[in-house]
């Protein structure tokens, strides 16, 4: 028992700072509304879906369903690590656009 509960509260823990980031990407969106922001709230809502993704499908399709993930010609990762990469790739171009459009404002001030 001790162990499951351990294992609920290790993948939960690293599933809140993804939540956060959506949550000010959300808050950020709704204060302007701007590409950067598009962009950073689609790719942290895919990065959250990864991490959801990551840590309580894989381990309950692992102990309940007897997965062997890695086996056949394609495996699960084949799929979900490139899903996951292009949602951090747009969090990254959403930030960047986002620090572009703050420095170009703090110049004209």
């Amino acid at each position: 028992m001790d162990d499951t509960l351990l294992n609920i509260l290790q993948r939960v823990l690293f599933i809140i700072p993804e939540i956060i980031i959506l949550i000010a990407c959300i808050l950020n969106l709704t204060y302007k509304q701007s590409t950067a922001g598009i962009f950073l709230i689609v790719g942290a809502g895919i990065r959250f879906l990864g991490s959801l993704f990551q840590s309580i499908a894989i381990p309950y399709l692992i102990q309940v369903g007897n997965t062997d993930l890695l086996s056949g010609s394609v495996n699960i990762f084949t799929f979900t690590t490139p899903l996951f990469f292009i949602g951090s790739v747009l969090f990254a171009i959403g930030l960047l656009l986002m620090v572009q459009e703050k420095a170009r404002m703090h110049k004209t001030i």
